[in-house]
């Protein structure tokens, strides 16, 4: 007669191994590529929001050159405020343009034939006004070929800054506009 138990005569269990982070599943893959994805495409967007900064600081710099050059001009004794002041009347008309330039390049070709009251109308029609045509800006439609300066240096320098700030605004808005418009076509 045996008494012993049979079930002592078994070998002790054995756990299986814990399961291991790696190699990672292939769910965790896709993951792994949509989030790195999307970090990609945000750092993308960041890039060119700063890089539209940058050229609106850049134009608004040149303006701001532009109007110290002619208060410094002015500023002096025997100094011509005439020529002073066409001078400042070509570097806005420059800065305005290459601004057209570059936040409306469909129309590009268009935009760098404009002069006078077409370039007046090009202005107003994308700042949404008449500040150009009927205010401070008028004077850019003769540009340096006005014999004689008569203008409101001021309220031409802030409408120019006015316009731009407009402009990049109205680009950035349209990048991003650009990117929801986009569709997946199968």
């Amino acid at each position: 007669m045996e008494s012993e138990d049979p079930l002592s005569q078994l070998a002790d269990i054995h756990l299986p191994d814990p399961v291991s982070i790696w190699p990672l599943a292939p769910g965790w893959w896709f993951v792994i590529i949509l989030i790195l994805a999307g970090l990609c495409w945000l750092a993308f967007q960041a890039l060119q929001k700063f890089i539209l900064n940058q050229r609106l600081q850049s134009a608004q710099r040149e303006l701001e050159k532009a109007i110290q050059a002619y208060r410094e001009t002015v500023s002096k004794k025997d100094s011509d405020e005439n020529k002073a002041g066409l001078d400042y009347l070509y570097a806005v008309n420059a800065v305005l343009n290459r601004v057209a330039l570059y936040t409306d390049p469909k129309r590009s070709r268009e935009i760098a034939k404009l002069t006078g009251k077409a370039w007046l109308d090009y202005l107003d029609q994308s700042f949404g006004g008449t500040e150009f045509k009927e205010s401070a800006g008028k004077v850019l439609a003769e540009g340096q070929y006005r014999p004689v300066f008569i203008g409101e240096i001021e309220a031409l320098y802030t409408l120019a800054q006015n316009w731009i700030s407009a402009c990049y605004k109205k680009k950035n808005k349209s990048k991003a506009n650009e990117h929801k418009n986009i569709r997946v076509v199968a």
